[in-house]
């Protein structure tokens, strides 16, 4: 059977054996793009959930930072920016008196026309940052409830009025992205990213793919968000085609669990019927064109202790079939996890000292390579590279459906899963709860 798998903006043919299909998984049809976008948006702004509005909030002579996400989002800021720009002339707030901040977190920063397409006209006429988690000055607030250390760009905290843009997508730690992370992971310290990116969080039964109730991670980004001061967020989800199907404004944690709720759980969660020996899964465009983001968004997404209904049996095989030719993205994570055997890096960073983000990657990939093999194939990322990290490359998706069916047999269970960055997979036998 020819299938087409998202790979990079475009599709890669491939050929499975129709008899050994028991499924396909993807992102189930996601609601239409807003017909009148700006209007929508103006609406959110005008009638915020648990905040004031935005024209109450500002009055001319204010200074104003945006907090926004990088490139590896989809990217709302190019609707969204413009509206909040013209209520903020509106209201007096001349362009020199706004800073975008581009909340790059542990990430590469944003190149010149990133920043273009975000921002839009105005990329000439307001100051544009990239935040660096090392050396931006930062503002240290003191620890969240939970404990963990608070530092956060001083550009954004020095403001009079505080805007945070973001998407909300399923995360395989916070359960959905959104919400605080703009500003507790975009916009923090490499301390205050570790502290909560750590083996004890990734092992907790709280954290993990769609889950909301009781995660520590969840909690922290309110926590940060509200220590920073930020006065309103603003939330989107966006269909496959990232075009604005649903948008909210308001308080950090009311907006962000309200859009979850409403529309977030609707077109991510999709029904499978049993775990597979071999998953073949492309995690789709943007988040298929590095190391960092594969491991997470597509290998964390079908196995690992982050995902309550794992895609594949212990013991099987995943295919990834994404381009990765960004190369490695983040070095920390590829220094971990090829350091040494999969257990042994396991047994190394649970009990290490995590002040570095991608030490978590590397633990949580680990954790799945120990249970499973992993082969990539057909992608751009350098096979020596690959087999450093203990997973085996392989020119052909052909050869690699070749080699899974020689190891576990010629009727081998085969689940095909499309754009696993965009997926909360759910048993079909199980109970669809709050999770």
């Amino acid at each position: 059977m020819e299938i087409q798998m998202p790979y990079g903006p475009g599709f890669l043919s491939i050929e499975v054996p129709a008899q050994n299909i028991i499924g396909f998984l993807e992102p189930p049809p996601s609601l239409p793009s807003l017909p009148d976008v700006d209007v929508v948006i103006k609406n959110a702004l005008a009638c915020p959930v648990g905040a004031r509005p935005l024209g109450q909030l500002v009055h001319p002579g204010m200074k104003v930072s945006i907090a926004i996400s990088d490139a590896s989002r989809p990217n709302i800021e190019k609707w969204i920016l413009p509206v909040v720009f013209a209520e903020l002339s509106k209201a007096g707030i001349k362009d020199e008196d706004i800073t975008v901040i581009v909340g790059t977190g542990s990430h590469r920063p944003a190149t010149p026309g990133e920043i273009a397409s975000m921002v839009g006209s105005k990329v000439d006429s307001i100051k544009v940052i990239n935040h660096f988690s090392d050396t931006s000055p930062l503002v240290d607030l003191g620890r969240t409830p939970g404990g963990y250390p608070a530092l956060v760009n001083r550009y954004f905290y020095e403001a009079d009025l505080k805007i945070a843009l973001g998407t909300i997508l399923p995360h395989p730690i916070a359960g959905y992205s959104g919400g605080g992370k703009a500003i507790a992971v975009g916009l923090s310290s490499s301390e205050t990213i570790s502290s909560i990116h750590t083996p004890a969080t990734l092992d907790d039964p709280h954290t993990g793919l769609g889950k909301v109730e009781g995660n520590p991670f969840i909690q922290f980004g309110y926590d940060v968000a509200r220590l920073a001061g930020l006065d309103l967020l603003i939330n989107a989800v966006v269909n496959e085609k990232e075009e604005i199907i649903d948008v909210i404004c308001g308080e950090v944690e009311a907006a962000h669990q309200t859009l979850i709720e409403r529309t977030a759980r609707k077109i991510y969660e999709a029904r499978f019927a049993t775990p597979a020996d071999i998953v073949i899964v492309a995690a789709g465009h943007p988040k298929d064109n590095n190391l960092y983001h594969v491991a997470a968004e597509a290998l964390g997404v079908v196995a690992g202790n982050g995902v309550q209904y794992p895609c594949v049996k212990k013991g099987g095989t995943i295919i990834v079939v994404s381009p990765m030719a960004e190369g490695i993205y983040n070095e920390t994570m590829f220094k971990y996890l090829s350091k040494a055997a999969p257990a042994e890096v396991v047994r190394e960073l649970k009990t290490a000292k995590i002040d570095r983000p991608g030490m978590h990657r590397a633990y949580a990939t680990a954790q799945i390579l120990c249970d499973h093999e992993i082969i990539f194939a057909e992608t751009q990322l350098d096979p020596e590279i690959t087999r450093q990290v203990h997973i085996k490359p392989m020119a052909t998706v052909a050869a690699a459906l070749e080699y899974a069916l020689a190891k576990h047999g010629a009727g081998a269970s085969i689940l095909v899963v499309k754009n696993s960055h965009r997926l909360v997979p759910i048993l079909a036998a199980s109970s669809l709860i709050k999770i």
